[in-house]
């Protein structure tokens, strides 16, 4: 990952900690509607960059699954790339889909009492709300099979308490203890981000396999 793409991952991780810790507080204070607008929305949009940050990395980590297959021709080898890079944005695009579902309909529900009451009431919003929260539990799994591809540790964790997250809403205890295993997440992942190396990337790999092909075709001339 390159260095520039890092530090803007860590300083994203860490507004995401300070923004959950805000949402964390509000659940204890009486905030105004306007406060609870506020933070729900500065909570959505961290959380929003957080995860497109995150997806960029993976989308730097070597398919471990393919890996291990055995020697495969180029092309059989071009093609597995190609299919992992679509299910991979694939699973980027439903993801971000249902988080940015998920947190409007934080935002409106929690600073909008009006809008609460409705939500309980009208079986359209219910439904509404509940298939953004399946969305979401949907596409919490896919990220735990690819965080499983790449064979990353602190990925799979990250991935597995967010499956935890998801479920916790679709539960409607969207509260002080998902503030709480999102700055866990947000802890991990800048551990994660100082981990990555740029050798341990799908194009430094390729970089890397170029030149040296380019070396012994020179030493065999």
């Amino acid at each position: 990952m390159f260095s520039y793409k890092k530090i803007v991952a860590i300083v994203t991780s860490v507004l995401y900690i300070f923004v959950n810790y805000d949402f964390y507080n509000s659940i204890f204070h009486e905030y105004t509607n306007d406060r609870l607008f506020h933070t729900t929305t500065y909570l959505g949009i961290v959380e929003l960059v957080f995860f497109i940050m995150l997806f960029l990395s993976v989308f730097q980590l070597e398919n471990m699954e393919t890996k291990k297959k055995g020697d495969k021709t180029r092309a059989e080898k071009e093609k597995e790339g190609k299919k992992d890079a679509r299910d991979l944005t694939i699973c980027f695009l439903i993801f971000i889909a249902g988080l940015i579902c998920i947190n409007i309909s934080r935002v409106i529900l929690t600073s909008s009492p009006y809008i609460n009451d409705i939500a309980s009431t009208a079986s359209s919003y219910t439904t509404f709300i509940g298939g953004t929260r399946v969305l979401f539990i949907f596409s919490s799994i896919m990220l735990i099979f690819i965080a499983a591809s790449r064979r990353n540790a602190l990925l799979i964790i990250i991935s597995a308490i967010n499956f935890i997250i998801s479920i916790m809403i679709w539960l409607d205890f969207d509260a002080n203890v998902t503030a709480i295993m999102r700055i866990f997440i947000a802890i991990l992942a800048i551990i994660y981000y100082f981990q990555l190396k740029d050798g341990n990337t799908v194009n430094a790999n390729k970089k890397y396999k170029i030149k040296s092909s380019k070396k012994q075709i020179g030493n065999n001339q």
